[in-house]
């Protein structure tokens, strides 16, 4: 990886790590509410000031990192393993099961993707499981088309005839042949769709479809806010910057990863 990327997955960690830790840290109670504090400008105290609320922003921004970041990444391994599943089986036996699942893909793909996770949201009770529900069902996708077109190229190559020679059957040639052949190049997908995913999962907090307050999530944050962005707008500035560097760094990755095994 690229020095780049490398400092990405550092920012990224970072947030993540001071979120898990952030009991121990004696960051101020991020659900806390102080009369005495409502509006305060970033200041020693408050680094990033206080919400209409009182509560200090800095420790829900570091708070709802876990939240927010937890959700892309599980919601990415989830569409992964989707996605690799599908993927493998239509690319190895194709004919009438390679017909069904790509319609299946087709299918979802007719659908704009923030829609799509918008009408999942909503038919499901909301929290932090239907939101990563709604971002894996709308990214699936992507990974079975990728993982078919792959598994297709190799499913006839020489170790694969080695394998049926000696007696293995499909279900064996899937696990212990072809499935180790598609980790990296999923994992390579995931990098690249980590950036598109913490801004879904963002815009379904702002529309108040993601983890329900009062859990700090960025989206959200923004979304509560939104009001006082004229007379406060370090209320809305620093978790809207938080969503920003970390979509950047998601995206950064993703394209080192992409150019150091030459997937385009």
């Amino acid at each position: 990886m690229y020095k780049s990327g490398r400092i990405s997955l550092f920012i990224i960690c970072t947030f993540f790590i001071l979120s898990i830790f952030s009991p121990i840290l004696h960051l101020q109670d991020p659900y806390e509410i102080k009369l005495d504090s409502l509006n305060m400008s970033p200041d020693i105290n408050h680094f990033f000031g206080t919400d209409n609320k009182g509560r200090d922003i800095f420790s829900r921004v570091i708070y709802g990192a876990k939240f927010s970041i937890g959700i892309t990444i599980v919601s990415a391994v989830i569409s992964a393993i989707i996605g690799l599943s599908v993927g493998i089986i239509s690319g190895y036996f194709g004919g009438r099961i390679d017909n069904v699942l790509m319609s299946l893909v087709d299918f979802v793909l007719s659908f704009p993707s923030l829609l799509l996770a918008i009408a999942i949201s909503i038919v499901l009770p909301s929290g932090v499981y239907t939101v990563m529900i709604a971002l894996a069902a709308v990214n699936w996708t992507s990974f079975a088309r990728l993982i078919r077109g792959h598994v297709m190229t190799i499913r006839g190559m020489a170790f694969i005839d080695a394998a049926r020679a000696i007696g293995c059957g499909n279900l064996r040639i899937l696990i212990r042949h072809i499935a180790p052949q598609c980790v990296t190049l999923s994992l390579v997908m995931m990098g690249i769709k980590l950036g598109g995913l913490i801004l879904t999962e963002a815009a379904l907090s702002f529309l108040g479809l993601g983890v329900q307050p009062p859990t700090p999530t960025w989206g959200y944050m923004v979304s509560a806010n939104r009001a006082y962005i004229l007379t406060s707008p370090w209320m809305v500035i620093f978790p809207g910057a938080a969503i920003s560097i970390t979509a950047l760094c998601f995206n950064i990755i993703g394209e080192n990863l992409s150019k150091k095994y030459e997937i385009n």
